[in-house]
């Protein structure tokens, strides 16, 4: 009895510290990978997917949505140092305009940047930012076993949801606009699904 448990302990254990890495890499990329989708003058926002609160909105100033750059920073995995907003190794300098204590930087700044994804959606008043450099092959591989996108998309949601996590058709990142194709049939999600480049 000894020499089969000797014979299969080393294996069955490497079988349960590689499940366990793959749940930890999963965890990680999911932790990582962070999309936040805010009405412009509105508090209440989408992160991944899930309902949450701003303590201040997306403002409208000179022409253009700005986003408040500590609160949005933070949510999306940044710090800022002094000048300086880091995310996910990116660092630039932050550029804006204080309103009630608030550091408020235009969105067409960070799309310029590369920070991060950032989109402006006119059709739906809604600024999309996304830190998400794993979004499409972590859709792909991994998540659909769980029935959703990073950004937090499911079969069974609105049409408006989807919208609102996505951007309309015209504000949509080329690469996501390419690659994931969402079946609506009377206003419901009815199927996802990511192709690849060959």
């Amino acid at each position: 009895m000894l020499k089969h448990l000797r014979t299969y302990a080393i294996p069955v254990m490497a079988l349960i510290l590689i499940i366990g890495l793959i749940f930890w890499r999963i965890g990680y990329l999911e932790r990582t990978n962070i999309s936040l989708s805010m009405e412009i003058g509105s508090t209440s926002a989408l992160q991944n997917g899930e309902e949450i609160s701003l303590q201040n909105p997306v403002i409208w100033h000179e022409n253009e949505p700005c986003v408040p750059l500590n609160e949005v920073g933070r949510r999306l995995g940044g710090r800022i140092d002094g000048e300086f907003l880091t995310i996910q190794q990116n660092t630039v300098k932050t550029v804006g305009f204080v309103q009630d204590n608030v550091i408020y930087t235009p969105v067409s700044y960070l799309q310029e940047k590369r920070v991060m994804a950032a989109r402006w959606d006119k059709e739906r008043n809604r600024v999309i930012l996304t830190v998400a450099p794993d979004e499409i092959p972590l859709t792909r591989r991994w998540l659909f076993w769980r029935h959703r996108t990073v950004r937090g998309l499911r079969v069974g949601d609105s049409e408006e949801r989807y919208l609102d996590l996505y951007g309309s058709p015209s504000a949509r990142d080329e690469m996501i606009a390419d690659l994931l194709h969402v079946t609506v049939e009377n206003g419901v999600v009815t199927a996802i699904s990511m192709s690849c480049y060959e």
